[in-house]
């Protein structure tokens, strides 16, 4: 009995004695954690300075992303509409943020420069289907609220 009490004290002192250090945590969301600059986040489609959406929806991104974290479909433009800056865009762009990891093959991988990953790092949410980035969100660059 007496050396279960001397146990106990024993990481009392413990604890009390950290009670003085200095904490390792930020308080965020008042301040944020310097990022490093080659930091790679959420991803953003491009777009040029007419509006024209860079991405031609070739696949190479999905093709090389290791997590099969993206998916792409690819249509040619009817008529006269410009979508694109050639004939050939992305219908549908979906990137899997749970599924990704983040390694930055798929901006390697573009020919065009369209896939663009952020240094926008607040992912969160409490469905899996608000997890997965639809063409909409990743034209529009991700802010901080």
């Amino acid at each position: 009995m007496l050396e279960a009490l001397k146990g106990i004290a024993s990481g009392m002192k413990t604890t009390l004695s950290m009670l003085k250090e200095p904490r390792d945590t930020y308080p965020y969301p008042e301040k944020r954690r310097e990022l490093a600059p080659r930091y790679r986040g959420k991803h953003m489609l491009a777009v040029d300075e007419d509006g024209h959406e860079l991405c031609v929806g070739c696949g190479l991104c999905e093709a090389v992303c290791p997590a099969h974290a993206i998916r792409v479909v690819a249509a040619g433009a009817e008529g006269d509409r410009t979508v694109s800056w050639t004939e050939r865009y992305a219908v549908d762009y979906e990137v899997d943020l749970i599924r990704c990891i983040f390694c930055g093959m798929c901006e390697e991988a573009c020919p065009t420069n369209a896939v663009r990953l952020t240094p926008f790092n607040e992912l969160a949410a409490y469905d899996r289907r608000d997890m997965i980035a639809k063409k909409d969100e990743l034209l529009a660059p991700p802010v901080r609220r």
